[in-house]
């Protein structure tokens, strides 16, 4: 068969180097816009399970990518300047330049033909062959080619982000909330490398108003935001890379193939990154579409069908975990006047993925604590 997979992100190397490794009769070729060293980002986080589910797919994959990845075993919650701690939050970081390049080189040493510098402005620039494989992340020509086939449907929420670096390492991965004067700020910071971390900077639609931030320039915007979280930056630089303020964009479709051509990651749903890593859901909706084509080798449609029929419920799931958790946020401020427990607590349950039940299997520390701090009878 004859692969033609538009995207060399995560998602789209993978899902390649799976193909491949399978069938190395076959012939998979990735296209991409960038240079093989061009990324937009900094570093992906990966939770444990994440992990697991990911070495399902190639269990060596995933042991190479370890050796390049942070790691720390609790998540930090700073919320009016105190720091509260949930255990049992097992994660892991890499940067996210190294996992495409490691991603790369499996491909190569399977015999993926990786094309570098190729723009498909439309499906039909790639749609000789056997399949299409649409992986090219939220703004995808390939998807766009056919929004009415698919179904493509956008919802933008409130809240308003940026991505940046900064060289200084954080112990864990943490949330930090920052009630102003100006309004509610929350910050999502990991390290990635021994010395660099990841800093998601968000702000609420009233903040960003109030604030003035609307009417700053990216760069303004960038200083701003080094003011307000100047305690948790140590006075450290924040370092862009197509850091521009916006919308958060929920892309969602009816349909995820028409006629030879089919979508995963981004290019078929976002996932906004509180609820976890977007890399991690598009990588395993490439296992997900690879395992679909063991099952059904000599048919591209039942494979199609097969591949949504069985990841279609978890990215259901997973997708009202992405709005109750962008909701949430988007009313942080209204929170603000919480106990710091109490607020740690109804954060960790927004998503109704995570359950009180659960929270005491995997966080009994933070259980104990919660309600020792914030139950009624010890209020």
């Amino acid at each position: 068969m004859l692969f033609h997979i538009a995207g060399a992100g995560p998602s789209g190397l993978y899902l390649a180097y799976l193909l491949k490794r399978s069938n190395p009769g076959d012939v998979v070729r990735v296209f991409e816009q960038n240079r093989p060293d061009v990324t937009f980002g900094f570093g992906v986080v990966l939770s444990g399970r994440a992990l697991q589910f990911l070495s399902e797919g190639s269990s060596a994959a995933v042991e190479r990518l370890m050796d390049s990845m942070e790691h720390w075993s609790n998540q930090h919650i700073v919320y009016h300047g105190r720091r509260i701690v949930v255990d049992g939050s097992s994660y892991s970081a890499i940067e996210r330049l190294t996992l495409l390049r490691e991603l790369q080189d499996l491909c190569a040493e399977a015999g993926v033909e990786l094309n570098f510098e190729r723009h498909a402005q439309r499906a039909a620039d790639l749609a000789e062959c056997d399949v299409l494989v649409g992986a090219d992340g939220a703004n995808s020509a390939i998807r766009d080619s056919h929004a009415d086939a698919f179904g493509t449907r956008m919802t933008e929420f409130q809240n308003y982000f940026a991505w940046f670096g900064v060289e200084r390492p954080f112990d864990a991965h943490t949330l930090t909330f920052k009630p102003t004067g100006g309004g509610a700020f929350v910050a999502h910071h990991y390290r990635y490398k021994p010395a660099m971390s990841t800093f998601v900077a968000e702000v609420d639609i009233e903040t960003w108003n109030r604030s003035g931030m609307a009417a700053m320039t990216d760069d303004e915007r960038r200083a701003f935001t080094e003011q307000v979280f100047a305690d948790t930056l140590g006075g450290k630089a924040l370092i862009t890379n197509r850091s521009i303020w916006r919308r958060w964009r929920l892309i969602d479709n009816a349909h995820w193939h028409f006629k030879n051509i089919v979508l995963i990651g981004d290019a078929l749903r976002t996932a906004h990154p509180s609820i976890g890593s977007g890399t991690r859901l598009a990588m395993e909706d490439a296992i997900a579409l690879w395992r679909a084509f063991e099952a059904e080798r000599t048919d591209v449609a039942a494979a199609f069908v097969h591949y949504q029929r069985t990841r279609k419920p978890i990215r259901d799931k997973l997708n009202t975990a992405v709005e109750l958790s962008a909701r949430w946020y988007e009313q942080m401020g209204s929170k603000m006047q919480m106990r710091p427990y109490e607020f740690a607590y109804d954060y960790l349950l927004r998503t109704n993925i995570m359950t009180a039940e659960r929270l005491s299997r995997e966080s009994p520390g933070f259980m104990q604590r919660y309600r020792s701090h914030a139950l009624p009878a010890s209020a």
